[in-house]
């Protein structure tokens, strides 16, 4: 069986075709793989199959209809599955078709640069179904009514898992990221960007939120037990930062549950934007004279900047995955990623790296004096319990040991 139903490569030229072909075959990746040289033809095949395909692989620099204009129909089809795009005009023209994808809301794994060669696309295919293998949860985009939310909320379907957060030079768990998990009756989650958007659309996100903060805060009393110097992060919507009421209740449900604030911190996320206001300064700053630290989250994927970090309190910066994966042979990511840790550290604020899976993801971010790290290689999020098995586990000099062992593997093979 392969993890995908059906690929669909696009490519004037046979070739590469074959070679993509030959690839995915022989890595058992697709059950189906179909192919077109003409995209209006591919656009077609998408039409006729388009529940089964479930990955698109694309050249940008096609006659008749070019790439660009290829991933403008994607969009306008509302193609949701996963796509990857390959050229041979050079990375800059990939890095901002790579840009635009994200702007029409395209699922993009991966951009290759032609020659194809099998390391390239191990990078992109095998790292992605690595990945998928270590996520824990099935997540499924459904439709949502209100009172299926109220329900879930009421009866505890929607819950708080955690995804552990370390120190980068010693390797000490530091605390965790809250993520929000919607387990249904049926045992299927809910895709979180499918209800935190319901939620913000709906006017229900400071809801949601305070539901989860207040399982946060019964959570860490158990883990605080275990070490009372770690700290559990808590996002917040933008829109929530339009309320002057914010931080009295949440230092006030911080207080009632006998809990410091120094083991709590915020994190901005970036589902809508920013107001850069007097109001949103104040929430902030009282915010952090009550001692909660302030994060913001994605840095450099939203309205985020060098200017945001001016104008705002903000005590901590993290970087977003999509830096961190690609800056190892990505220049514009790995200057963005420089920017940022130096602008933070003349700051004093402190930085963390989202998205850290592979070896090279830590060993760039050593170089670079990131102070903390998640990611899949540390641990995925994981439920309260599974949490305090793995800080009651978890061995730091043993973690770095095994980075360090790891890391001089990978020397041995590409050497």
């Amino acid at each position: 069986m392969g993890m995908y139903n059906t690929i669909l490569l696009v490519d004037d030229d046979p070739t590469q075709i074959a070679i993509l072909s030959a690839y995915f075959s022989g890595q058992q990746l697709a059950c189906t793989i179909r192919s077109a040289t003409d995209p209006a033809v591919a656009l077609e095949i998408l039409k006729a199959e388009f529940e089964n395909i479930d990955l698109i692989v694309s050249d940008l620099q096609m006659p008749n209809m070019d790439g660009i204009e290829f991933l403008r129909h994607l969009k306008n089809m509302a193609y949701e599955n996963k796509l990857a795009i390959l050229s041979g005009v050079g990375s800059g023209i990939l890095e901002h078709a790579g840009r635009l994808a994200k702007m029409h809301n395209l699922q993009l794994i991966g951009k290759l640069a032609k020659p194809l060669n099998k390391t390239s696309m191990d990078t992109v295919f095998l790292a992605h179904k690595d990945t998928a293998s270590e996520v824990a949860d099935d997540f499924q985009e459904v439709v949502i009514t209100q009172s299926d939310f109220s329900f879930a909320l009421q009866s505890g379907e929607i819950k708080p898992y955690y995804q552990p957060k370390v120190d980068v030079v010693t390797g000490k768990i530091k605390g965790a990221e809250s993520l929000a998990r919607w387990e249904r009756y049926d045992g299927n989650f809910v895709a979180p960007s499918c209800f935190v958007e319901f939620a913000e659309d709906n006017g229900r996100i400071e809801e949601l939120t305070i539901n989860l903060f207040s399982q946060v805060l019964r959570d860490a009393k158990t883990f605080l037990a275990s070490d009372p110097s770690l700290s559990f992060a808590v996002n917040l919507s933008p829109q929530m930062l339009r309320n002057v009421s914010l931080p009295d209740r949440l230092y006030g449900m911080m207080n009632s549950a006998g809990l410091s604030s120094e083991n709590i911190s915020f994190e901005i996320t970036e589902n809508s934007i920013l107001n850069q206001d007097a109001v949103t300064l104040e929430v902030l700053s009282r915010l952090r004279i009550q001692g909660f630290h302030v994060a913001i989250d994605d840095f450099g994927t939203g309205s985020s900047n060098i200017q945001t970090l001016r104008d705002f309190p903000f005590s901590e910066l993290k970087i977003d995955r999509s830096f961190v994966s690609t800056a190892y042979d990505n220049e514009f990511s790995a200057q963005t990623v420089s920017v940022a840790v130096k602008f933070a550290q003349e700051m004093g604020m402190r930085t963390v790296a989202e998205g850290v899976e592979h070896i090279r993801d830590w060993e760039l971010i050593s170089e670079y004096g990131i102070d903390e790290a998640q990611g899949f290689l540390i641990s995925k999020a994981v439920p309260p319990l599974t949490l305090i098995k793995f800080i009651n586990d978890y061995d730091e000099d043993l973690f770095l040991k095994n980075i360090n062992r790891a890391n001089k593997s990978e020397d041995k093979l590409a050497s």
